[in-house]
């Protein structure tokens, strides 16, 4: 049986968001709201060349759960083991400099993602060739649309070699040769043993990229298993109102 690349062990995340600010007194005081539960007691495990796909509503702890498997977001309680070499691409240009050219962001991406010097030197002409920018590698990130940003956010994640990649939404941005490019790219990065988590509202893209898919709602795990039976239950669900 394959070797287990990631494994989550009963996650839970609350917090108390952010309503208002009041004046009292010259004082400026916060008021919360009620608590939220992102994510209630989340357990599931990916093995090497497996790829899954995260489904459901907005709010439904996808992007929360994404956080917490690439360890930007600490839970409350439970734990996750990771076998790898993580590459995640949360947000569309999380942690670029706009100011610098797309060329200097990918040398910054990668020395920042623990590469070496010499890995970094090796691999920023192939991430310009997987991102077709053209001159505008180095122009200031900036000037960018935000499908040239998930050009150059994916072309770094999938070039680094990763063990494990994670991928919110980025697909949902770009033009549609690219996407095709991206989801070839990902099938490469199973086919080689490595392990793909796919946030997506992009339920064809979750069909034609994964082979395994996990329903959240309300930040419970509502069924996992082959794609097209979790997504035609998820349908059924959309449709009686009931997710």
């Amino acid at each position: 049986m394959n070797e287990v690349a990631l494994r989550a062990e009963g996650i839970t995340v609350s917090y108390r968001p952010y309503t208002s600010r009041i004046p009292i007194f010259g004082r400026v005081t916060s008021r919360s709201g009620p608590v939220v539960h992102a994510l209630k007691g989340v357990s599931f495990e990916a093995r090497r060349g497996e790829s899954i796909g995260i489904l459901g509503k907005n709010g439904a702890g996808k992007s929360t759960l994404l956080r917490v498997l690439a360890g930007t977001l600490l839970p409350d309680e439970g734990s996750v083991e990771v076998n790898g070499r993580i590459s995640t691409l949360l947000a569309l240009g999380s942690g670029f400099n706009g100011d610098l050219s797309g060329r200097r962001n990918i040398v910054l991406g990668c020395l920042a993602a623990g590469l070496s010097r010499a890995e970094t030197n090796e691999l920023v002409d192939p991430i310009i060739e997987f991102a077709e920018l053209g001159d505008a590698i180095e122009r200031p990130l900036n000037t960018y649309s935000s499908g040239m940003v998930a050009r150059l956010a994916f072309s770094i994640g999938v070039s680094m070699r990763p063990d494990i990649l994670m991928i919110d939404e980025v697909l949902s941005v770009g033009d549609e040769s690219f996407r095709d490019k991206s989801r070839e790219a990902m099938e490469r990065l199973v086919e080689r043993a490595g392990t793909l988590v796919l946030v997506s509202h992009r339920l064809r893209v979750i069909r034609e990229v994964c082979r395994k898919a996990i329903w959240l709602h309300r930040g419970e795990i509502q069924q996992v298993g082959d794609p097209d039976a979790v997504i035609r239950a998820y349908r059924r669900a959309v449709r009686a109102g009931k997710a």
